[in-house]
């Protein structure tokens, strides 16, 4: 019989050890959270967007990385869009979008993106200070421009309101009004870009008195080729509103809106329906 002081001694072995760790070591990213790159238009609201975004999808344990993807006209931003090249983009509701895209049907810039201001040429404000109803507006005869996949042009048909568009790039616009004689008289645009804008396009002025406002705000459409993302932020979205973080971002945002010369809450409101 073997003596126990013969015994071979219990061994460790490494090498079994080492593969658990290796085990252990590979599943920590799943463990961790997850990561996940948005691509977003710059457009003028793509801080607002990257910051809401960011904070909802971080809130419920997802690493985010914005790019923004400068310079590009909104036609082309939605093929990319539709493509998948963009992750998500903030539109105006229509028919052919729900159809193309997913929708998330929540108001998505606190009511600043339907409440839209005029650019008009130097010189005309007189013409718009003696309007305070949508029939005063009428009378005026004067003939919007727009781009002609902007949901405002079924708004302003709607409300018997004379409307041009132009296909393709639709900052064309800002120049064709500057010109003159090119069948437009105005350039509607949301608060939010307005406050942004009307310091750039010297050409022009802001329109002093109205807000022409119609019920629904913009909803964010994201990218039929990131389904995930459209259930994740259609869960998130909702609580985001419902809380007031929407409000408060948007507000942190485009808080000139509210200040000279934007001034949106001293304007007079003309309703339009939908």
């Amino acid at each position: 019989m073997t003596s126990p002081s013969n015994q071979t001694p219990y061994r460790r072995h490494p090498v079994r050890w080492l593969g658990v760790l290796a085990i252990l070591l590979g599943s920590l990213p799943a463990l961790a959270s997850q990561s996940l790159t948005l691509r977003l238009g710059a457009l003028n609201n793509v801080d607002y967007l990257a910051e809401l975004l960011t904070q909802v999808l971080q809130d419920d344990g997802l690493v985010v990385d914005v790019i923004t993807i400068p310079g590009i006209p909104t036609t082309r931003l939605e093929r990319m869009l539709e493509q998948g090249a963009i992750s998500a983009m903030l539109l105006g509701e229509t028919p052919a979008r729900n159809q193309r895209l997913l929708p998330i049907y929540v108001e998505m810039t606190d009511n600043l993106m339907n409440q839209r201001i005029l650019f008009i040429p130097r010189g005309q404000q007189e013409r718009y200070s003696r309007v305070h109803t949508l029939e005063d507006f009428r009378a005026l005869g004067v003939v919007a421009g727009m781009g002609s996949d902007w949901r405002d042009l079924q708004i302003w048909q709607a409300n018997n309101l004379p409307v041009t568009s132009i296909s393709g790039d639709w900052r064309r616009l800002y120049e064709m009004l500057a010109s003159g004689g090119r069948g437009i008289d105005y350039l509607p645009r949301g608060a939010m870009e307005m406050a942004g804008e009307w310091s750039l396009h010297r050409k022009l002025q802001m329109e002093e008195k109205l807000v022409l406002v119609y019920p629904h705000d913009h909803i964010l459409y994201i990218s039929p080729q990131h389904p995930e993302l459209h259930a994740r932020l259609a869960r998130l979205l909702p609580q985001a509103h419902a809380s007031g973080l929407i409000r408060q971002l948007a507000h942190k945002h485009f808080q000139a809106v509210f200040k000279a010369p934007v001034n949106l809450q001293q304007r007079r409101v003309i309703h339009l329906t939908e």
